[in-house]
């Protein structure tokens, strides 16, 4: 039992045929599945899935990370197509809107009413959601250490106003194996170990690999090696950071980090 991921769109691409943008598209094969986690930016994912004979058409879900801009710019593309997603994964109050510090608007760019036309909507809350056999979409995180703090600069549109966003919609999607337990994450704006922390606590083992963003790009030396210890303490054996990871951090993952990879545009990763 094995899933392979492969990369349709992240910040970095190989020079030639595949573009790159600021931003994440992961899908999922395996077990007779097919999941899109992401959308990128704009729908120039499609474009990267085509050029590496991915595909998308009558996926059985699209889940969706959480409502930022640079994971959802596609999805309004995929969704009004031939053969849009079975159903669309989401967390609590993914269409709230989203701000930075100082003004520019950075929040979904799927609208609700586009979502619930094009496919079964699931709202991904404490509990897990079963999408296939070993493939579940995981929400409901908090925060547990001391190191993986909110970000002031991440707001988001509240009845009493502008508040730091605390990601409450935040979703990873979780592949379990008999040999091994996946994390994916987009953004891991809430903490990647702290979403380790409560991946192990549903499914009652150590996360074995974990692929996808960390935000780490504006992190110091001493933050970016606080969660690489933190990682290492909760049993990860291999890293694919990506996205919103930044050079500065995956350079030093590269280097210091037994069992990193690289998760560019076209990679591919086989777990399980």
């Amino acid at each position: 039992m094995s899933f392979t991921i492969t990369v349709l769109m992240e910040n970095t691409a190989p020079e030639g045929a595949l573009a790159g943008e600021h931003g994440l598209s992961l899908l999922v094969e395996g077990q007779g599945v097919r999941v899109l986690y992401d959308t990128g930016p704009s729908p120039r994912f499609l474009f990267n899935a085509r050029a590496l004979g991915a595909e998308l058409e009558g996926l059985d879900a699209l889940v969706l990370s959480h409502g930022h801009y640079d994971h959802t710019g596609g999805a309004a593309a995929l969704l009004t197509g031939p053969k849009p997603p079975k159903s669309i994964y989401l967390g609590r109050d993914f269409f709230a809107r989203r701000f930075k510090r100082g003004g520019s608007e950075i929040g979904s760019l799927l609208d609700e009413r586009t979502a619930v036309q094009s496919a079964e909507v699931h709202i991904v809350g404490d509990e897990p959601l079963r999408i296939a056999e070993g493939v579940f979409a995981v929400s409901g995180f908090t925060r547990t250490n001391s190191v993986e703090l909110p970000d002031a600069d991440m707001q988001r549109e509240t009845s009493g106003g502008l508040a730091t966003d605390t990601f409450c919609d935040e979703t990873a999607l979780v592949l379990e194996t008999p040999t091994e337990l996946t994390l994916i994450s987009g953004c891991s704006h809430v903490g990647c170990a702290n979403m380790c922390t409560r991946v192990e606590e549903l499914f009652g083992r150590k996360v074995d690999t974990f692929i996808g963003g960390t935000h780490l790009m504006n992190a110091d030396d001493e933050r970016i090696e606080q969660t690489a210890r933190l990682l290492r303490q909760h049993g990860v054996r291999r890293l694919g950071a990506c996205h919103c990871t930044g050079c500065r951090a995956n350079e030093y993952f590269a280097s210091a980090y037994p069992g990193w990879f690289a998760s560019n545009v076209g990679s591919r990763v086989t777990v399980g």
